[in-house]
């Protein structure tokens, strides 16, 4: 579990120094605060990793379900079948959803998986990512348990420090 742990803060410091342009392209992110959290969750999802791009002219801590865009990547050394599931059920409250998965382990990965269940694919080390899949959006349904869902991910984010990356 230690080395999980250091490896998301290897890909989190990936991100920062401006490989997160791979993730979201520079027009969506543009009149966009884009922030990084790191494990971030409720009681049933918890994802190693939240992006959330949120309106630049609004305060910090500024939440509109239908304004906020939550990307969510869960990180695996290696098993790669269960952080796909785990990275398809972020879709309850994210609207891109990734598995960052060790290089050193991506060797089977079946690529077809991650398109049938709209997953994202990053294959990383320590210094460098590659995305190998980009999930199409999701578009976040106005049901009720998801916009609850999406509001206690936001609050609970509050609370863990967040970083602005280098778009």
């Amino acid at each position: 579990m230690l080395r999980e742990n250091i490896l998301t803060s290897h890909l989190l410091n990936n991100l920062l120094q401006g490989k997160i342009k791979k993730l979201i392209k520079s027009r969506t992110a543009s009149g966009k605060r884009v922030e990084l959290r790191r494990e971030v969750g409720n009681n049933s999802f918890f994802a190693d990793i939240l992006i959330s791009l949120s309106p630049k002219n609004k305060k910090s801590g500024y939440f509109d379900s239908k304004k906020t865009k939550f990307i969510a990547i869960e990180v695996k050394i290696s098993d790669w079948k269960q952080g796909l599931y785990q990275a398809w059920r972020y879709y309850s409250f994210a609207e891109k959803s990734y598995l960052a998965l060790y290089k050193d382990y991506a060797e089977n990965v079946d690529i077809n998986e991650f398109k049938k269940y709209n997953v994202g694919l990053i294959i990383f080390d320590e210094t460098n990512i590659k995305i190998i899949h980009h999930p199409v959006k999701n578009s976040i349904s106005k049901n009720v348990y998801k916009t609850e869902v999406r509001e206690t991910i936001w609050r609970r984010s509050l609370a863990i420090e967040c970083v602005q990356p280098t778009i």
